[in-house]
């Protein structure tokens, strides 16, 4: 009973020094996390409204939460309740990195389209800021919030140049970066603008010819990629409902966790050594 005692003493005393020391930062550490990211999810989950990044950041803490608890409840073992946090936590940075590349691409597809835009309007005799109105009123999302926000930003005080310059920063594109090049370059020294983008659109429409096929070679590596990533998982969910007696040391003690851990771990360095190789810029 004295050690029982003892025991419980130590563990309380642990626990009140960890908290004195690492609650404050650790605190601080998530919020500061929290926001970021909830500024990054929120366009992509606005609905119909504005941007609400604190509702995004209070869903957020919930869904840290519920991993923290079910980590717990699952495997009977308090630790692993932050093992699957921080499995949560890693989860929201990659979603909203795919998300953020996602909407890069859907930019990205709409360069094309972007440039004969500035071409026709050009051609007719718009100006670029009215070309910038048209793309913004007439285009789907990213062009027409991206080009918004330049229109509001050149309505602020801000020249055409760094309006153009800003965009590029947001939405990195090899496309979008050699229009602004080409653009500042003939607002300096003149030219015919018309002429310039009809180049432009033909080179940017090779380059999606180029892209497309180099998508339909790598097709093959990608969906392998894909399923030799996912095998590992299927075959111990088919395990776990055919023979659970075989797999069940995987979850009960401590070793079965750090094994699954290890494997989740090669697994997902697999994952991103294979997106490396498969990964051809034009």
């Amino acid at each position: 009973m004295t050690y029982y005692i003892l025991a419980i003493v130590f563990w309380a005393a642990t626990g009140a020094a960890l908290s004195m020391l690492f609650y404050e930062p650790g605190r601080n550490w998530l919020h500061d996390y929290n926001t970021r990211y909830a500024e990054k999810l929120a366009p992509h989950f606005r609905g119909s409204g504005p941007p609400d990044p604190p509702r995004i950041r209070r869903r957020l803490y919930v869904i840290e939460l519920l991993a923290f608890v079910a980590g717990a409840v699952l495997t009977y073992q308090p630790i692993f309740g932050f093992w699957t946090a921080g499995f949560a936590l890693y989860g929201i940075s990659y979603i909203s990195k795919l998300l953020h590349l996602k909407g890069l691409e859907r930019f990205d597809n709409q360069m094309l389209d972007v440039t004969y835009a500035f071409k026709n309007s050009l051609k007719a005799g718009m100006s670029l800021q009215q070309a910038m109105q048209l793309i913004a009123s007439d285009f789907a999302n990213p062009a027409a919030d991206q080009f918004r926000i330049v229109l509001r930003e050149i309505q602020l005080g801000a020249s055409i140049e760094e309006g153009l310059q800003h965009l590029e920063e947001r939405m990195p594109n090899t496309d979008l970066k050699m229009m602004v090049n080409s653009i500042e370059i003939l607002r300096q020294t003149g030219g015919n603008m018309v002429e310039t983008f009809e180049t432009l659109a033909e080179t940017l429409k090779n380059r999606k010819k180029v892209e497309g096929k180099i998508k339909t070679l790598t097709a093959q590596g990608r969906i392998q990629a894909i399923f030799l990533c996912a095998m590992p998982f299927v075959m111990a969910l088919i395990l776990y409902f055919l023979s659970y007696d075989y797999i069940a040391p995987l979850f009960k003690p401590v070793l079965g966790w750090v094994i699954l851990s290890i494997v989740i771990g090669l697994v997902s360095a697999g994952w991103i050594i294979i997106q490396k190789v498969i990964a051809i810029e034009v």
